[in-house]
């Protein structure tokens, strides 16, 4: 019993470790401008400013280790922001258009929905990403470790991503399923490519560059996935 509480311990002792944040952070951010393949456990800890080159294992065992504990971290926070968007969506009697919940998951994954930030101003809450380079990350892992992010998550923290496909579904014309199929399958690849375009703006430039300073931009996003999702269908 004593052993197990000693590990126990040393868990909490890890995730508490402000190293083993740094090392997180600096993976991300490395991960989303190089790819996977391009980073080297010595780019990470030498990125993360820690002195023991060892860290990495120590904290996540290996490179897979942590790119795992990087999917599931992004995919904790994105539910969590999915849940509690879709709660107020339902709780006002929605969603009743298409463009409700495309709405919803553009917001969530640019901080729309995100809790309160202290110390920063009500009005800049969202306006830049949420978590930089989490979607380039993202983008990055689709492309070329698809399968290594399936088999990560395998069904876990898409709860209530699966709840809004299966509104889009009802809102959408009646179309064929493989075309309802096809076209779920484009909005995501349109929605993550799209904001980490932007997140890469964004870390380029402050204020976001010409596109995505635009106070019109994300309206024009969510209302281009919306016109792809209900679009007429070349019979």
């Amino acid at each position: 019993m004593t052993e197990q509480m000693d590990a126990t311990q040393d868990r909490l002792a890890q995730r508490d470790d402000p190293t083993r944040d740094k090392i997180k952070a600096a993976a991300q951010r490395l991960f989303s401008t190089h790819g996977l393949d391009g980073v080297s456990v010595r780019d990470i800890v030498k990125a993360a400013g820690a002195k023991n080159g060892a860290s990495l294992h120590y904290y996540f065992g290996s490179k897979e280790g942590l790119i795992t504990e990087l999917v599931l971290d992004g995919a904790r926070r994105s539910e969590e922001g999915r849940r509690r968007a879709l709660d107020l969506l339902e709780g006002a009697g929605g969603p009743r258009r298409v463009a409700d919940i495309v709405r919803l998951l553009v917001e969530v994954e640019t901080g729309k929905h995100s809790e309160p930030q202290a110390g920063v101003p009500t009005a800049a809450q969202g306006s830049a990403p949420a978590g930089l380079g989490h979607m380039r990350f993202i983008v990055a892992l689709q492309i070329s470790h698809r399968q290594l992010m399936r088999t990560v998550l395998d069904g876990q923290q898409n709860t209530a991503y699966l709840k809004c496909l299966a509104y889009l579904r009802r809102l959408m014309p009646d179309l064929p399923p493989d075309v309802v199929n096809q076209r779920l399958i484009f909005m995501y690849i349109i929605l993550t490519t799209s904001l980490a375009a932007r997140e890469a703006a964004f870390e380029n430039d402050p204020t976001g560059g010409k596109l995505w300073s635009s106070p019109h931009a994300l309206e024009n996003l969510i209302a281009s996935i919306t016109g792809a999702l209900e679009g007429p269908f070349p019979a």
